[in-house]
């Protein structure tokens, strides 16, 4: 599979999503297009492809804070009267 159209892929979809790219398992779904066809190939991540395509790559998602879960735990442990 060619380079330029993975990139025209990468950036039809990120129109379509907003603006922003999608995820390397939502560009599969949405293409049909897969790992094997540009991993190894034309580059090694997708951030890679997805800043290659013009955009910043998509950032992880970071951990909660322990306190925040311990106060969220104690909110639904108070809305449903026990330990659940």
């Amino acid at each position: 599979m060619k380079k330029e159209y993975i990139l025209e892929e990468i950036r039809r979809t990120a129109k379509e999503n907003g603006g922003a790219p999608l995820g390397v398992r939502m560009f599969l779904r949405e293409t049909g297009i897969k790992e094997a066809d540009w991993k190894g190939k034309h580059w090694v991540r997708w951030g890679d492809a997805v800043r290659d395509a013009g955009f910043a790559p998509n950032k992880l998602t970071v951990a909660y804070e322990e306190s925040a879960l311990i106060e969220k735990f104690i909110a639904v442990m108070r809305e449903v009267g026990r330990f659940p």
